[in-house]
């Protein structure tokens, strides 16, 4: 980092450029990688079967907070592991993340088999397609619990300014996912365990970006050893629980949609919306993959307020015209990709399109404020309007799926999105920014020993 916080070190500018550049250069590959795994299942499994099989796969983006807001916490501690302001608790804060993800992947494990006990899988996702379900869907969910921990990796490159090493890394879990899928086709499996390639795919991806982030860190073996005994009474974690809340409204409110058309809907509408989601996912991650960047730059300029708000001003402007240039491709281009991929089984409607579009638009508006408010005050503020963005976005999705289908749902998340996360973003990110009160350290965990942040 320079002296001067306006500009960005020379790390960070490369952190910055190439992994949006990756992710742009690389989207064609994942694309097509996507799209044919998306093909294959959808000729192997059919309209119905698809959209079960689609949301058991995507399973992480309905309940990413399982990582009770973890994975934020280690990405602000990797930022600190280097550099000017190097806080020494950060190696603490990253040991204590892995300990207790791997508590919550076992304890995922075990629910999961409980319900396969009990035959309870049938009750949960709304609908079976037969006896195989509750091995099939089991195998899922312990795949799912798994990348809890093994997501980690990642967020490390990323604290580390290698940004565009963990966007290879994830672009990679698609090329995972299709090996797996063509070993299921080869070996002629039944429609409902494609859920598991997709699930197991990023495992893969993300166990190799693991193994990356430790050697390049420096942490190695070290990262699963024990809290170091001077701070294992502190809570080092302190600040997650409100990181934990916003990954519950985010997804709740702008995914929830296919576990609603589960429940009130038809399997066909169901099979619309995951298949249309498809497609968005690919100008999302574009996206999320340029704000991530920012999440390190934005940690160690928290005292520079002044700075951080015109800072964010920009990126707000950009991301929301990137955001409306993207939406305008995904209404004239998505209804034929769709009807493409799915060889006319599946047909999209313009409208259905518009409204992933407007979603999308309104995510990208709030993506800087969601990587810049990260104390824990922040975060609080955070948390309350991603809960109120969930529950508007369920209550107005559960009155409109019986009657509108996948329309119904995606227009209730994306005004929902603009009620609760882009107005107040406008109205109160910069008063946010300019009242932080000046503190050594993170300020989303503890910066100095016996010091306790709430």
């Amino acid at each position: 980092m320079t002296t001067n916080e306006g500009r960005l070190g020379p790390a960070e500018r490369r952190a910055l450029f190439y992994g949006p550049l990756y992710r742009i250069l690389g989207t064609p590959v994942v694309a097509l990688l996507g799209l044919a795994n998306t093909a294959l299942i959808v000729r192997e499994t059919g309209e119905a079967l698809f959209g079960l099989v689609s949301l058991v796969a995507t399973i992480t983006l309905v309940f990413p907070f399982a990582d009770l807001g973890i994975g934020a916490t280690v990405l602000s501690a990797s930022a600190m592991l280097v550099g000017e302001r190097r806080d020494p608790n950060a190696v603490d804060v990253i040991r204590r993340g892995y300990r207790v993800l791997f508590r919550v992947a076992g304890a995922l494990c075990a629910v999961a088999l409980c319900v396969m006990a009990l035959d309870g899988w049938s009750a949960l996702v709304g609908f079976s397609s037969g006896p195989a379900d509750r091995w099939a869907i089991t195998i899922a969910a312990c795949l799912f619990a798994l990348t809890l921990p093994a997501g980690l990796g990642a967020r490390i490159l990323v604290g580390i300014d290698r940004n565009p090493l963990a966007t290879l890394v994830l672009m990679s879990c698609p090329a995972f996912s299709l090996g797996l899928t063509v070993f299921l086709y080869v070996i002629d499996a039944s429609g409902i365990w494609y859920a598991v390639s997709a699930l197991g795919g990023l495992l893969i991806g993300q166990t190799v970006g693991t193994v990356l982030a430790l050697r390049l860190s420096g942490l190695g073996w070290s990262a699963f050893s024990r809290v170091s005994p001077s701070r294992a009474g502190s809570r080092l974690l302190a600040g997650s629980v409100w990181l934990f809340l916003v990954g519950v409204g985010l997804p709740i409110g702008s995914q929830a949609g296919r576990l609603l058309l589960a429940h009130l809907s038809t399997p066909a509408e169901l099979s619309r919306y995951a298949l249309m989601a498809q497609i968005y996912a690919i100008g999302w991650q574009v996206l999320s993959t340029a704000a991530l960047a920012y999440w390190p730059i934005f940690i160690k300029r928290r005292e520079a307020t002044d700075v951080t708000v015109r800072m964010w001003w920009r990126l707000t402007g950009t991301f929301g015209a990137v955001g409306a240039m993207s939406a305008l491709c995904l209404a004239v281009l998505g209804p034929w990709v769709a009807t493409m991929l799915s060889g006319g089984r599946i047909e999209v409607p313009v409208w259905l399109a518009l409204g992933f579009g407007a979603v999308l638009v309104g995510q990208a508006v709030h993506l800087p404020a969601l990587v810049l408010l990260t104390t824990p005050d922040e975060a609080r503020w955070q948390a309350l309007w991603a809960l109120a963005m969930a529950a508007i976005s369920v209550g107005l999705g559960c009155l409109a799926a019986d009657r509108f289908g996948a329309v119904g749902v995606v227009y209730a998340s994306a005004l929902a999105i603009f009620a609760a996360q882009v107005l107040p973003d406008l109205l109160w990110v910069p008063r946010l920014v300019r009242r932080r009160t000046v503190v050594a350290g993170l300020g989303a965990f503890p910066s100095g020993p016996g010091r306790r942040v709430t």
